[in-house]
């Protein structure tokens, strides 16, 4: 039964610069919310790759690993 309380987020693929090399940006291993990747130094939101998930599907920090397919 899916319960009523858990909301539905969109999380966001998203690239990390890496500030030693500028030219080189690694993808982390995660989807995350908008404000934990807004925090983050260096990184940009790839606006076109996301998904709609649970809210009790993400971690502490509002992220969910991504899936191998």
């Amino acid at each position: 039964m899916i319960n009523p309380n858990h909301m539905k987020l969109s999380v966001y693929r998203y690239k990390v610069w890496d500030p030693q090399n500028d030219n080189q940006a690694q993808l982390p291993p995660y989807y995350a919310i908008r404000e934990y990747i807004e925090q983050l130094e260096g990184a940009t939101v790839i606006e076109d790759d996301y998904l709609i998930v649970d809210e009790s599907d993400l971690d502490a920090l509002g992220r969910i690993i991504v899936g191998e397919d």
